[in-house]
């Protein structure tokens, strides 16, 4: 629950950000086409991730529990244990009492690795992204418009006031 909290606060600031920069550095009249590449990009990076990193998972998952597998399981049971943990779970409730609970404690620890892992690999890949969008982006400013005119942020931000009329 606590990773998720800091997940969403980190990613709350990050994509306007990052849709800003994109949308902002593309003309006025592809505004509209940027944002759709944005979101697009954003989607299509989410996905990859899950996809790729769900495979390290299940790789690492299935590699380790084969190696833990309790000696007499009977057939069909070591198969459907190294596919998922509810296969696991589903076979250790169907077995006597200290072999189902022997495949329990495997399976278990199998998937513990394998989402330390994983989480580690998506720690690592974040960091390195932040270090790539450190180095690359070092230079865009607050509101490149206002700097190509010579505005401080404070201008740019706050509306000039309209003078009398007919002036």
């Amino acid at each position: 629950m606590g990773c998720s909290v800091v997940f969403s606060l980190g990613i709350a600031a990050v994509v306007p950000m990052t849709t800003d920069i994109i949308v902002g550095s593309a003309p006025p009249e592809k505004a509209g086409a940027a944002s759709g590449i944005s979101e697009t990009g954003t989607e299509l990076g989410g996905a990859l991730g899950i996809a790729l990193l769900g495979s390290v998972g299940i790789a690492v998952y299935r590699n380790r529990v084969a190696d833990a597998l309790p000696a007499g399981l009977p057939p069909g049971a070591p198969e459907a244990a190294r596919d998922t943990l509810g296969g696991a779970v589903g076979v250790a409730d169907r077995l006597p009492g200290p072999l189902g609970a022997e495949l329990l404690d495997a399976s278990r620890e199998a998937f513990t690795q394998a989402l330390q892992l994983t989480a580690a690999a998506s720690a690592a890949l974040a960091a390195g992204t932040a270090v790539v969008v450190l180095v690359l982006l070092r230079d865009v400013g607050a509101n490149p418009a206002a700097e190509d005119r010579g505005d401080t942020a404070e201008e740019a931000t706050i509306p000039a006031k309209p003078g009398p009329p007919g002036s």
